[in-house]
């Protein structure tokens, strides 16, 4: 059996993170180079201080995209674990929290009842498209593990034919 990869573009962490990360090794050059000089003793305080700040910009880089590909990694290994349940789609919304383009992109919200009757709702990704007219099905795959729906990846992609936009 083939192994699948997951469909992540570039998400707005990604791009926050990259960009602390560009600055941050930025700032810590010109304090590196602007320190390293020891003209007087306020060149070597701006250096440091420049240096400091460029530091806090990397590590916080570092960190969102740290989490980033986390989140990747584990959606990819509940994808190749195979263990899914089979979730009801609710409804096709857009998601007013985030703009692209002056767009909002859609999301699938889907609805799963377990044995004990908890009713677990899931959201994927956002879609660049209406994907309504598209859906092959109304029941969709969720990878969880085990009983832990807390981490979850809907494969959206399973239902919906393949998209390219040009």
């Amino acid at each position: 059996m083939e192994e699948r990869k997951i469909k992540s573009g570039w998400t707005g962490l990604r791009i926050v993170s990259l960009t602390f990360a560009i600055i941050g090794v930025s700032y810590i050059i010109v304090g590196t180079a602007v320190g390293g000089l020891g003209i007087n003793q306020e060149a070597v305080i701006f250096g440091y201080t420049f240096s400091g700040m460029g530091a806090v910009f990397l590590v916080v880089g570092a960190v969102c995209y740290s989490l980033e590909i986390r989140k990747k990694r584990r959606d990819q290994r509940l994808l190749n674990s195979g263990q899914y349940i089979l979730a009801e789609i609710s409804e096709i919304t857009m998601n007013y929290a985030v703009r692209i383009n002056r767009r909002y992109p859609y999301i699938v919200k889907c609805r799963y009842q377990d044995r004990n009757g908890c009713i677990h709702t899931f959201r994927s990704r956002n879609l660049n498209f209406d994907p309504a007219p598209l859906l092959r099905d109304s029941m969709v795959r969720i990878y969880v593990e085990g009983d832990n729906f807390k981490h979850y990846y809907m494969d959206i992609d399973s239902i919906l034919p393949t998209v390219i936009e040009h």
